[in-house]
């Protein structure tokens, strides 16, 4: 019987965990525990046991044991949230319990999960975050939109970075990897006024000349970076605290290893019926309306190499219309933040967070992703944003606890793209529309009160009252003549039950509700009446109602008295109700045929146009644990399955486009597994007096993934073993390690897209962009601590 190629690999990756076990069981017990990890999930300290949420944790030794470089490598170990990665680090999208949306490059203020540094919401691209100054990291699956606000409607992703303390101690750390992958990264701490004021440095620098060569020249996938930040922790007072910290990012990548698959000539079923007949223009003559319907069905497999189209029409630069020619992203990102505590009156807490940060994103990349030369795409984005909380806390020993606060967001984006017409367009080539230069502009603001109630009933039993009274303006086409707002008020509660069935068993249960603010699209306003029918008939509409969600959950906990294993487990489900989408639609307003290039109302695209896209509801499991047995040998996985289904689909494109389908229930959301899990195994043991030998391996498992809501083509079930083994002593550590060590090939992602290359004027021939697999890299990685 074949079990096939990736069975046989996770087989071969759990004899790896699993080699010594015959060992282990002669292997004497200790009085060794695993390290019980306190968590800040509701915004006060609590160890993650006594949590009454589902939580997966992550302290900077799992983080350095994983040799995780960031936030999106440490993702692919909290099964359940899955990062589907774009066709650049600008892009990518979260996708947790089964729930899935897209949005913008760098614009988070629409996302499902936010990420929180200290507290503080991150802007812009979630693939620069960097694991160098963390302290812990706090996956909190379902809505928290009571405690952390906005955009947190599938969860949240709080990253603690490191406090300076009174010792003066650092860290160098040198990696070298095959495909050219070096990083050095240093960190310094200590005192600098006696006990009063302490200072952290750490400063991160790698490059990395990509996985993939070009066909057509140069390198796929190469990137610099480049990040320093600063922390300052002042204590005037024995009763107050102030931090203050500081962060600044450059990147600098270069053409991503993406490119276009599912093309015209794989397409293996259709014609399928569609909606109203559209023009032919621009396509091969032997292409007829029949099989512009047609698709490519089945498993999305990577081609192995890519040749994309990087060389700038001279026009463009004889022109001097950018700033810059050659094909790359250049990713800016600076943050500062300053949090105090006040301690008074027998353990109460004032906290005030205030903090300014800016993301700026300027890429110039080929649009198609594809050897032919029909458009280059220019893009700016650039997004700021200031938030402030203020809140007071009760002790957390009382019988009846308490918190309540204020908090405001203001937040800026402002985006701009222009397409670069190729060689297709003859003398035209090389010059984008002035129109499409111009920045759309838009701005949120977000003010809220919340506060929680905690009443421990019985000594084994406890209740937990928790909302968030917000108001939310969204404004659409800021700096325009016509700027549309809308506004939305919401009551957001979340109520948990914690009963201790013993001192090591803790069973919950909670409800949570979340919501996504109402939408609104100025673009709608700014063309005429006549042309506001047209644009109506084909999708675009003037706002998105709100959006909710419901999340019901049963949640176990237990660890064993001596510490030495723990197992937590959650059921839950959860009803989204109004989802909102966002679309680039293009209408032919003029009715002559040929979509106008350029953004609208100058142009005939309507970029980022918000729609009600249905609803859906998703039942899922989660589990997560870890076993230290004897002195050597640790042990751990978690898994997570999330059965989704979308109830109403709502005039999505794509439906609509091939099937002819106003509404398409039963699909599955793209981009969302329902099964992922992931697994590790690691034996240490003494080879001196002086210090350690260890080995290592975890294992990832990423299931099945359409690339759209049409359900016709799927990244397969993604698994990968990486291997790591050392030396340890007191001041330094020496790691070789191998990621991907079978070389797994499938895909990182994929995601339907329009085949422009073939289609250049409609956008309507499908294809699908396909993030190429990380291969599998050797290096090793030197660090000297004091």
């Amino acid at each position: 019987m074949d079990i096939g190629w990736n069975a046989r690999r996770g087989l071969a990756g759990l004899a790896l965990v699993g080699i010594g076990a015959l060992a282990a069981a002669q292997t004497p017990p200790d009085t060794g525990a695993l390290e019980e990890v306190v968590v800040t999930a509701r915004k006060r300290a609590e160890t993650l046991q006594d949590t009454p949420l589902t939580i997966q944790a992550f302290t900077g030794a799992d983080i350095e044991a994983r040799g995780a470089k960031s936030l999106t490598d440490l993702i692919k170990y909290a099964p359940g949230v899955t990062f589907n990665a774009g066709t650049s680090r600008a892009s990518g999208n979260l996708s947790i319990r089964g729930m899935t949306q897209l949005a913008a490059p760098g614009d988070t203020r629409k996302d499902l999960v936010t990420v929180f540094i200290d507290g503080v919401p991150y802007v812009g691209s979630l693939a620069g975050i960097g694991s160098d100054d963390l302290e812990r990291v706090e996956v909190i699956k379902g809505p928290q939109s009571a405690l952390f606000g906005k955009a947190t409607f599938g969860g949240a992703i709080s990253m603690i970075t490191t406090t300076p303390g009174q010792e003066v101690k650092g860290r160098v750390s040198v990696t070298a990897a095959a495909y050219g992958d070096r990083r050095v990264s240093a960190a310094l701490e200590g005192p600098i006024a006696g006990d009063v004021l302490a200072g952290r440095v750490v400063v991160d620098a790698s490059s990395f000349d990509g996985f993939y060569k070009n066909d057509l020249g140069g390198r796929l996938g190469d990137s610099d970076r480049r990040s320093v930040s600063g922390t300052l922790s002042f204590t005037p007072l024995e009763a107050l605290s102030i931090r203050v910290r500081y962060s600044d990012r450059h990147d600098r990548d270069g053409p991503a290893a993406a490119t276009l698959i599912a093309r015209y000539a794989d397409h293996n079923c259709g014609p399928f019926p569609g909606f109203t007949p559209r023009p032919l223009a621009g396509l091969p003559p032997e292409i007829t309306l029949p099989l512009s319907r047609t698709l490519y069905c089945g498993e999305l497999r990577s081609p192995g190499h890519a040749g994309i189209n990087v060389a700038t029409p001279a026009q463009t630069i004889a022109g001097g219309l950018l700033p810059f020619y050659d094909h790359k992203d250049l990713i800016d990102h600076d943050q500062g933040s300053a949090t105090a505590d006040w301690r008074f009156a027998g353990g109460h807490t004032l906290t005030a967070i205030a903090s300014r940060q800016h993301f700026n994103l300027t890429g110039f990349r080929d649009f198609e992703l594809a050897p032919e030369d029909r458009y280059q795409l220019f893009y700016r984005n650039r997004q700021s944003q200031e938030t402030y909380e203020l809140r007071l806390t009760s002790p957390a020993e009382q019988r009846l606890s308490w918190m309540a606060g204020v908090a405001r967001l203001d937040n800026t984006y402002a985006s701009l793209g222009a397409f670069i017409n190729g060689t297709l367009f003859g003398a035209a080539a090389g010059g984008p529309t002035a129109a499409a230069l111009n920045l759309q502009r838009s701005a949120s603001k977000t003010d809220s009160v919340f506060a929680s109630l905690g009443l421990k009933v019985t000594d084994g039993f406890d209740v937990s009252v928790e909302a968030r009274r917000q108001k939310d303006s969204q404004t659409s086409g800021v700096g325009t003549p016509l700027p549309f707002t809308v506004e939305t008020r919401a009551t957001l509660p979340r109520v948990l039950l914690r009963y201790a069935l013993s001192e090591q068993t803790k069973l919950y249960a909670n409800y949570a509700k979340g919501n996504q603010p109402t939408q609104g699209y100025a673009t709608y306003f700014q063309i005429t009446p006549a042309q506001q029918a047209i644009a109506a008939a084909n999708g675009v509409t003037a706002l998105t109602p709100e959006a909710r969600v419901n999340n019901y959950e049963l949640g176990l906990k237990h660890r064993s008295a001596d510490g030495r294993w723990y197992l937590n487990t959650s059921l839950y489900y959860l009803k989204w109700v109004g989802r909102q989408g966002t679309r680039t639609v293009q209408v032919d307003l003029n009715g002559d045929g040929i979509i106008q290039t350029g953004a609208a109302p100058t142009g005939e695209t309507f970029n980022g146009v918000p729609f009600a896209a249905g609803d859906s509801h998703t039942t899922g499991v989660e589990i997560d644990g870890a076993y230290r047995v004897g002195e050597h040998w640790t042990f751990g996985g978690s898994a997570a399955y999330a059965d989704g289904e979308i109830t109403k689909a709502l005039n999505e494109a794509l439906p609509l486009r091939f099937f002819g389908r106003t509404d398409s229930p039963g699909a599955e959301f793209q981009g969302a597994p329902k099964l992922s899990g992931s697994a590790y195994g690691e034996y240490e043991a003494a080879w001196s007096s002086a210090g350690t030998w260890f080995v290592r391996t975890d294992m990832t498992y990423i299931g099945k993934r359409y690339d759209s809501l049409l359900n016709v083509a799927y990244v397969p079930p993604q698994f990968r073993t990486h291997l790591r083994a050392g030396l340890r002593a007191e001041n330094w550590e020496v790691t070789a390690f191998v990621e991907n060590l079978f070389n797994d090939r499938t895909l990182e992602s994929s995601l339907y897209n329009s085949d422009s290359a073939l289609d250049p004027f409609f956008f309507q021939l499908a294809s699908s962009e396909a993030v190429l697999p990380n291969k599998r890299q050797v290096g090793v990685t030197a660090t000297y601590r004091f």
